[in-house]
């Protein structure tokens, strides 16, 4: 056999080669998978599409109001 290596080693030695791109897909995947709820995330499509919105103090606006914020 040329190659005495075992493929542990071998494999080894691949992950040393490649950690920063192992680390880099790792955390890729986890941000996408628990990275969302600092925004948001992604519920409350249109059901309830009767509800007004609400100023600070809870009561709903009338459409004659404005809002104090805009963007």
């Amino acid at each position: 056999m040329a190659n005495s290596d075992s493929v542990e080693d071998q494999i080894m030695e691949w992950f040393l080669e490649n950690w920063v791109w192992v680390l880099f897909f790792a955390g890729f995947i986890a941000m996408h998978m628990f990275g969302h709820g600092g925004h948001g995330g992604h519920g409350g499509h249109g059901d309830d599409d009767d509800e007004k919105p609400t100023g600070k103090d809870g009561k709903q606006r009338t459409s004659k109001q404005e809002p104090r914020h805009q963007h």
